[in-house]
């Protein structure tokens, strides 16, 4: 299965002037992965965000997951869906879905990384890599602790925490298949020209 290389996450509290004109720039810009990723909304609401990105992701060919919801993700056909570490077992998410569906896994650890991979992920994120304020208690794992976990697990590993285009080449120097990233896209003053920065970072040869 081909993974693009950045994974955007979807935060609708920083995706300005609206939620649907964010996403159209970031997919103007490349984005082509999409994680909608609005853990406090009561399930109909979701539903409602999951149909208002369809739309638009649609368009561009690119891949909606869901968070955690495999429920939600089933009624709405999307591609798959993303689970939380310690949430179902990607073997579980399969059984709503069915095996077509994509799954990815975060991670927080080497054990988990490959705990995920053993029960059948598509792919991880592992992190946070650097600082972030999505995560102020954690100081960030570092590129060597990234490396480590992908040169233990045989999936795509996607680098979070802290990632921007300045150190995105540097997570695919040390092993990763791509980044994930939040506020990098939805707090640039330009998100087509962030995302487009980002996948020139993550797509150039190494």
């Amino acid at each position: 299965m081909s993974l693009a290389r950045l994974l955007l996450i979807t935060d609708r509290t920083l995706m300005q002037p609206t939620f649907e004109v964010a996403l159209l720039s970031a997919l103007r810009g490349g984005a082509r992965l999409v994680h909608l990723r609005e853990k406090d909304m009561a399930p109909r609401d979701v539903l409602a965000q999951v149909f208002k990105a369809q739309r638009l992701v649609e368009v561009y060919g690119a891949k909606l997951l869901i968070n955690a919801r495999a429920d939600i993700a089933r009624a709405a056909h999307l591609e798959g869906v993303h689970l939380p570490e310690n949430d179902l077992s990607p073997r579980d998410a399969r059984s709503t879905l069915g095996h077509h569906a994509l799954c990815g896994v975060s991670t927080h650890s080497l054990e988990t990384a490959q705990r995920a991979a053993q029960e059948g992920a598509d792919y991880i994120v592992f992190g946070p890599v650097f600082p972030t304020p999505s995560h102020p208690e954690a100081s960030g794992c570092g590129l060597d602790a990234l490396r480590q976990v992908t040169e233990k697990v045989s999936i795509p590993v996607f680098a979070i925490g802290g990632i921007n285009a300045g150190n995105a080449r540097d997570c695919r120097l040390a092993g990763a298949h791509g980044v994930a990233v939040i506020r990098s896209v939805w707090q640039s003053e330009n998100v087509e020209a962030a995302v487009r920065e980002l996948v020139q970072a993550v797509d150039l040869p190494l």
